[in-house]
């Protein structure tokens, strides 16, 4: 009964929230407790979350232990180079095969159960695991499949033979009944929900190990019906009488959930962040208040419009405003941005900067597959231009500059890849910094767009969506200032970075992922079908 924003039905419903909702006064059975607010914890994956650095010290602590991951080659990341050749032409084959294991995730030691446990650590209840029926395993594994259908994928729920493949494990809540490991939902004692649907073990840009792992997993749904069949109608957005049973209804959330999750999570693991999950592209930030203006340096002059994110595989709860109800009653696809990074992993060009002479960069044309359902660019013919540099900053103070030539009307993107966060480093990361100029012929440039740091990703700068308004030569300019801005409210005073201990990340490696985009529709088709 998949009734929102599916592949079955033409509706959309933009069940958009803030990541702290108020839930209401709910009745409950648990001695009067009460909940108040949600958060659907972005922290699903290394690098997913935004560290909290207020104050000078709170950078210096931060970038201290940044320093000891990235000296260190067992817990850090590992050069770009190596990884990928310059020449991409002998197109990999061999799909990447996804294993969905229905049965390592479930609780057999203490019985089919899971703690939910308050933030202390004490136990707030012992609730009933989720049991998969072969129907709800069956309706999972087809979503996920018809998610990634577009693309060299081969989805199973048997254990592969040979080769590597990555795994997702359906449901993850085998934690001590004692809560001293703690619990996927937890609770404060003000009455606050923290829920984590899933975590990925990595963003893996370009896909460079096909044999990494995930889990999904959607007990939460089980402890809002056991604890109050009042509370879990309120947070699913799912009538008990509809399905003619709380059972019946508890399937519907946990199976949408699990399929949406697990898609997501794997989505990670194909070097998919939350903010691919931006759309359409061209309207800026989303429109759920989740992301601020401020939360970017320098701060986001462009629209916040981008209403059709919560449609998105990527999209999340504390990162973009995802609701639950986002899940449960939303068949989410992958948006333009993430078709374009998957389509990049499996047939893109890379090339290293040694490799590039007098600074010009060609952009190739990739073929993305178009997986919008509903929105602004479903049926559009995406035409995208996509290149990678791999390149490294040698020495403090040294700008690198590509050149290409742009067409008005393109939208340019730049992610650059280098440090991620505490979890996930290259060996040898730099915060960096990208600006894209219009060259012209009086010798100064026109600055089109900057950013040093952004939202989630904090060290790794990204210009979305930078409109070039004419043809001509323009130029993309990667550096690593001595700058760093603390997350203080109502201010972007930066204080040196050397000054804060981080003169390592003033040198080192990084990766710059450059696309064009625009979507074009035929008219001649359109008026055909009118026809």
């Amino acid at each position: 009964m998949l009734a929102k924003s599916s592949r079955k039905t033409g509706g959309i419903v933009l069940a958009a929230s803030l990541s702290a909702l108020s839930i209401g006064a709910t009745a409950n059975a648990q001695e009067g407790f009460e909940f108040n607010k949600y958060r659907i914890e972005v922290d699903d994956c290394p690098g997913c979350s935004k560290p909290t650095l207020y104050t000078e010290q709170d950078a210096i602590d931060y970038l201290a232990d940044m320093r000891r991951i990235l000296a260190d080659g067992d817990d850090g990341g590992a050069p770009l180079y190596g990884f990928f050749d310059d020449d991409d032409d002998d197109d990999d084959d061999e799909p990447q095969v996804v294993y969905i294991d229905f049965d390592a995730g479930q609780n057999e030691v203490n019985g089919d159960q899971f703690p939910v446990c308050f933030t202390d650590g004490t136990i707030f209840g012992i609730f009933d695991d989720h049991i998969y029926t072969p129907e709800e395993r069956a309706n999972i594994l087809d979503r996920i499949r018809a998610d990634y259908a577009d693309y060299n994928y081969v989805i199973t729920d048997q254990i592969p033979g040979r080769g590597e493949f990555t795994t997702l494990t359906i449901g993850d809540d085998a934690k001590p009944l004692d809560c001293s490991e703690g619990s996927n939902v937890s609770v404060t004692p003000t009455g606050g929900l923290s829920i984590l649907f899933g975590r990925a073990e990595k963003i893996d840009f370009r896909n460079a190990d096909k044999g990494d792992d995930a889990f999904a997993d959607a007990s939460f749904w089980e402890f809002a019906a056991q604890f109050n069949p009042a509370f879990f109608e309120s947070v699913s957005g799912l009538s008990i009488a509809d399905f003619g049973s709380l059972e019946a209804a508890v399937s519907e959330a946990v199976t949408n959930q699990t399929s949406n999750t697990g898609a997501h999570e794997v989505g990670h693991l194909q070097g998919l962040r939350h903010q691919n999950s931006f759309g359409p592209p061209g309207s800026g930030i989303p429109d759920t208040g989740a992301i601020l203006p401020e939360d970017f340096v320098p701060i986001f002059d462009g629209p916040g419009e981008a209403s059709e994110t919560v449609l998105h595989t990527m999209a999340s709860g504390a990162s973009v405003g995802l609701s639950l109800q986002g899940s449960t009653i939303t068949d989410r696809f992958f948006s333009e941005r993430s078709s374009i990074r998957i389509a990049f992993a499996e047939e893109g060009k890379s090339v290293s900067e040694s490799r590039i002479r007098r600074g010009r960069i060609v952009l190739s044309r990739l073929d993305v597959e178009n997986t919008i359902m509903e929105g602004v660019n479903a049926g559009a013919d995406l035409q995208v231009r996509a290149l990678t540099i791999d390149g490294s900053i040698d020495n403090v103070g040294e700008v690198d500059n590509f050149l290409f030539n742009g067409v008005a009307g393109d939208m340019i993107n730049v992610e650059l890849t280098s440090v991620i966060g505490r979890d996930l480093s290259f060996e040898e990361g730099i915060i960096g910094q990208v600006r894209l100029y219009k060259v012209n012929r009086s010798g100064e440039d026109t600055l089109v767009a900057s950013n040093l740091q952004s939202f989630e990703s904090v060290f790794d700068a990204e210009i979305f969506d930078a409109l070039l308004w004419e043809n001509g030569l323009y130029r993309i300019e990667i550096s690593a200032p001595d700058e760093f801005f603390p997350f203080v409210p109502d201010s972007q005073d930066p204080f040196p970075l050397t000054l804060a201990g981080g003169g390592d990340l003033l040198t080192g490696q990084y990766s710059a992922f450059i696309y064009s985009f625009r979507a074009d529709f035929d008219e001649d088709d359109d008026e055909d079908e009118d026809d």
